[in-house]
């Protein structure tokens, strides 16, 4: 079964579930959100508000089920 992917999740704990999920982060957030200090305990929908990114959009495309 595939990662279902929540947003309480850690902006870490979603990286190291593989490299598109990585990308996807990267894309919305950028690089250096991998150089944060908050990265490792930031939850997802955290950083998505941090960052004024739709985070429905980021589930969607994390779950397969966005573009």
């Amino acid at each position: 079964m595939a990662q279902q992917y929540k947003q309480e999740m850690t902006l870490a704990e979603v990286v190291k579930s593989g490299p598109e999920a990585r990308k996807i982060i990267e894309k919305h957030f950028g690089k250096d959100c991998f150089k944060c200090p908050s990265f490792s305990g930031e939850p997802l929908f955290m950083g998505a508000r941090m960052h004024s990114v739709n985070l429905e959009v980021i589930l969607g495309e994390l779950n397969g089920t966005g573009k």
